[in-house]
């Protein structure tokens, strides 16, 4: 057989295997529509859920557009958990025609057919933070009907899981916050009552009290002095009465009196290096004693009663200047110890002010907090309506069949021209002169035309009918069974 150089030749091809044409044909276009209607019809729903913000800008107190995108996240994942996916399999009664299922081939399935898209707002910027403005719930099922219910039940699931969602993280937020601001005013009393109880511990040493302290100091050392010139005084004037009263007495009573100046200096002196209560100076106080006695009792009733009085004047000076002595090294230490009171006080004034600050911005977010909860309340905060439920498709999406029975068509067309030209090959004949002088290097000297026998007209007829008879009944097998499948 030499090439098919023409369109004749390939017609006449064709008809000497028209047989084995038409049957690979139709047995393999047959095959592939009995293929492409076994497989299921594919309808596809869509439901459209609008994302509006809140009416004042808010949201969750402190909550941007990404947590409100990853609030969305979680809850589509909740939704195709497998649990979920289990349950709406059942009350859809998904894959009742495919017993033959597992639970896991069952979830998959369903997760391949259903799609839920995240919509970005006009304008937001790119990246997991952005703004989003809507969502798309794609599902495909094997029934219209079912498809949009799906598809409806989704959404009614997602809305209904976002608005628990937030009134939960809201009540959990505003328990969270109420508990915090409890404990920090918990805190804050009580620093205040440590505070309070260092007061009335250091009342002496307070800051508030320097001035009154350092006044105290220098009128107590004033009259510290006033009370030694006033002693002094006193001093004088004794010694002179006794002076007095010694010069009118005679030589004896100088001489007391010599004696007692001499015990005084001698029981000063003691008093330098010896304590209070040593036997020398106990026996020198008693000398002088005995000594004043003695010349009291030589004075006159008047000059007696007027050294008494020195004395007792003196005995109250001794007195208001032990009492300025104790009280002085108190205001002293008292001073000393301001400086840390002061540090301590600031301490704790430094607490209660971080206390406060924290205090104060829990409040804020807690006010923050209990409007968005009214506001979530009353439909003005941040919510999700659906913009676009789904109905029940009329066509199916799904391009599986056609593309079936198309690459059938190829595939069988392909097959019965690749069987004709076997058989041909098997018969190789030269048919034309160019095929004979190409093939034997010779030009034919002559060439006339094939006068086929009454035998051989019969044969090509009876090829022709069978040929067409087997199309023809193949047409009506696959146009019964594409009616067959479409009342079903």
């Amino acid at each position: 057989m030499g090439p098919i150089v023409g369109v004749k030749e390939f017609i006449d091809m064709l008809r000497r295997r028209g047989p084995v044409i038409a049957l690979i044909l139709m047995a393999g276009l047959y095959l592939t529509i009995t293929h492409a209607l076994s497989l299921a019809r594919s309808y596809e729903a869509v439901t459209v859920i609008q994302i509006e913000p809140n009416i004042l800008g808010g949201g969750l107190a402190g909550e941007s557009s990404g947590d409100t995108a990853a609030r969305l996240r979680l809850i589509e994942q909740r939704l195709m958990a497998r649990s979920n996916v289990l349950d709406m399999i059942d009350r859809f009664d998904l894959f009742d025609d495919a017993p033959e299922l597992n639970e896991d081939t069952r979830v998959t399935a369903f997760r391949q057919g259903t799609r839920i898209e995240f919509v970005p707002a006009a304008g937001g910027g790119p990246g997991s933070d952005r703004e989003l403005s809507a969502m798309l719930i794609t599902v495909r099922a094997g029934d219209g009907a079912t498809a949009a219910n799906l598809a409806n039940d989704m959404a009614d699931q997602i809305m209904r899981s976002d608005q628990e969602t937030r009134n939960r993280r809201l009540d959990d937020l505003i328990e969270t916050l109420q508990r915090e601001d409890d404990r920090i005013t918990t805190a804050i009393r009580q620093v205040q009552v440590q505070a309070e109880a260092f007061r009335r511990q250091n009342a002496d040493s307070l800051p508030e009290n320097t001035e009154y302290l350092v006044g105290e100091l220098t009128r107590l050392e004033s009259q510290r002095v006033e009370l030694t010139r006033a002693q002094q005084a006193l001093e004088r004037e004794l010694l002179a009465v006794e002076v007095g009263t010694a010069a009118t007495a005679g030589g004896r009573s100088l001489s007391v009196v010599q004696q007692l100046r001499t015990l005084e200096v001698d029981l000063a002196q003691a008093r330098l290096t010896l304590p209070e209560d040593h036997p020398e100076v106990q026996r020198l106080a008693a000398a002088i004693e005995d000594v004043r006695e003695g010349q009291v009792r030589q004075m006159t009733p008047g000059a007696a009663r007027q050294v008494e009085l020195i004395r007792s004047q003196s005995q109250d000076l001794d007195a208001e200047r032990a009492a300025i002595d104790q009280r002085v090294p108190q205001i002293e230490a008292q001073l000393a110890a301001i400086p840390t009171t002061s540090v301590r006080l600031d301490n704790y004034a430094t607490q209660i002010a971080t206390l406060e600050v924290s205090r104060a911005t829990i409040a804020e977010r807690l006010s923050r907090a209990e409007l968005d909860k009214r506001l979530a309340s009353s439909e003005h905060g941040d919510r999700m309506v659906v913009l676009e439920r789904a109905s029940r498709p009329e066509y199916p999406v799904s391009a599986g069949r056609k593309r079936v029975a198309v690459l059938g068509l190829a595939a069988s067309l392909a097959a019965a021209l690749a069987a004709a030209f076997l058989l041909e090959m098997r018969r190789p004949l030269l048919r034309t002169p160019a095929q004979l002088q190409k093939a034997l290097g010779v030009a034919p000297i002559a060439v006339s035309a094939l006068r086929p026998s009454r035998a051989q007209r019969r044969r090509a007829r009876l090829r022709d009918l069978t040929s067409a008879t087997i199309v023809t009944l193949g047409v009506i097998a696959i146009g019964m069974l594409m009616l067959s499948s479409g009342s079903a």
